[in-house]
């Protein structure tokens, strides 16, 4: 075990006294088990949920449903196919849970707005190019992007 001996408050193998500073900051600042438990209750701590506006439109748009339940079901249930998935934004925000599908899903018209990924590799051709090398070689290639 080697022993490190400090003159002047710096040890042998410091840069500069800035790094032993630093060095000892971060030491004697890392965070406990016990501050991570007061973290949690900070009053300034952002909070991700949705807003009281938003609950309240949501709460609108899911009334107008029902109350118009036989003819808004054409326009609340959505079908995703086998190879689709459909990413839903409420309010601009992305809904937790991350994509749905394959299959049915329900969405509030007012105010979810979905979008449909297609899974499905696609392959698009390069056309043709004719390339001359550094020998004076004409060379003709052609490729597929997947």
């Amino acid at each position: 075990m080697a022993f490190k001996t400090k003159i002047n408050g710096q040890s042998e193998d410091s840069l500069s006294p800035l790094t032993d500073r630093l060095a000892q900051e971060t030491y004697h600042n890392s965070p406990t088990m016990s501050d991570k438990k007061n973290a949690s209750q900070d009053p300034l701590a952002c909070e991700e949920g949705p807003g009281i506006c938003a609950i309240i439109l949501t709460i609108m748009s899911l009334f107008l449903i029902v109350v118009s339940l036989p003819l808004s079901l054409f326009c609340v249930v959505k079908v995703v196919q086998e190879y689709e998935r459909a990413v839903i934004f409420r309010l601009g925000r992305l809904l937790t849970g991350g994509a749905r599908g394959p299959g049915v899903f329900f969405i509030i018209p007012c105010v979810d707005i979905y979008e449909k990924i297609d899974m499905r590799s696609q392959t698009f051709e390069i056309p043709p190019q004719e390339i001359l090398t550094k020998d004076s070689v004409t060379v003709f290639v052609n490729a597929i992007m997947y």
